[in-house]
């Protein structure tokens, strides 16, 4: 099981916003993944526990929040069900995550990745989610560096402000999901 702290910076952009940043890094290669969201009977300090199945594989990812970071343990998996595996079910009982997991949303990105050398990944992303479209680039460090400012300078490009966006994708999905029940 790996277990990493995740930091990143991430916003919501428009579609004009979003093609306007793009055009600094073409060529572009999407990739399809569908990230799978479940619950459990006792929620704890998690973000989501989420399976994710891109290009045939399928990833596990417990995400829990802290106020600087997200510490993430993943593993990859044979299939959607969280009871397959020990390991996960090792990782979630020690967190009190108890099952049943039952899925609760689905949402499906376009992904486009962009490595910036020994800093950070940017990601473009198009989410489809319960009947909407949204657009988010995220800047997930892979270095320490002063990861704000280079964020910053990279929304400039296309004259864009960083506005800090706090609903993560789960929280997006769940909250349409809702809305259409």
């Amino acid at each position: 099981m790996l277990d990493n702290k995740e930091v990143e910076l991430k916003m919501i952009l428009t579609k004009e916003q979003f093609d306007a940043l793009l055009q600094f890094y073409l060529p572009s290669n999407f990739i399809k993944q569908t990230n799978y969201y479940f619950s459990s009977t006792n929620k704890t300090n998690f973000q989501s526990i989420r399976i994710r199945e891109k290009e045939g594989k399928y990833l596990f990812t417990l995400k829990e929040k802290y106020p600087d970071y997200v510490q993430e343990y993943e593993k990859y998996t044979h299939s959607l069900n969280l009871m397959d595996d020990s390991d996960i079910l090792k990782v979630l009982e020690e967190r009190k995550l108890y099952p049943p997991y039952n899925e609760i949303g689905k949402l499906t990105t376009k992904r486009f990745t962009y490595v910036i050398p020994n800093q950070a990944e940017l990601c473009f992303d198009i989410n489809e989610y319960y009947g909407i479209i949204d657009y988010e680039i995220e800047y997930e460090v892979i270095n320490p560096h002063n990861h704000l400012e280079a964020f910053v300078n990279i929304l400039k490009q296309a004259n864009i402000q960083f506005i800090p966006n706090p609903i993560s994708k789960v929280k997006r999905c769940l909250q349409a999901k809702e809305k259409n029940d």
